[in-house]
């Protein structure tokens, strides 16, 4: 149940790069700005997607009809685009660029943990 709750807090260190970002990100290159708002961009669907997928989880364990989770929501696909967006952070500097790579991190273990308690 605890870690049907993280997602919910994803928002927020996203929230917080997007803040640094905004604040120090004239710094950066147009091709590194764009990078690291694609980041950004691909963790937070990514981690929408987590989220839809934990309240579909929350709501088919409580019914009584079976529902394979695995083959409704592309599992793999979000758990890559965690990864990517944590590459994509690189691309960023100080504060901001550690936060998303974090957080992108968090996003693909917590699809990993997701998936492998929602298969058969």
């Amino acid at each position: 149940m605890l870690l049907m709750m993280f997602p919910l807090f994803l928002p927020i260190p996203l929230w917080m790069a997007w803040r640094f970002f905004r604040k120090e990100g004239d710094a950066l290159a147009r091709y590194r700005k764009v990078l690291f708002l694609t980041g950004i961009v691909a963790n937070a669907v990514s981690a929408a997607v987590l989220l839809s997928f934990n309240i579909h989880a929350y709501v088919a364990s409580h019914g009584t009809t079976p529902v394979d989770l695995d083959r409704i929501y592309p599992v793999l696909s979000m758990l890559g685009l965690g990864l990517l967006s944590s590459l994509l952070a690189f691309s960023g500097r100080g504060v901001f660029r550690l936060i998303l790579v974090g957080t992108g991190l968090l996003t693909a273990v917590l699809w990993y943990f997701a998936a492998l308690a929602a298969s058969p």
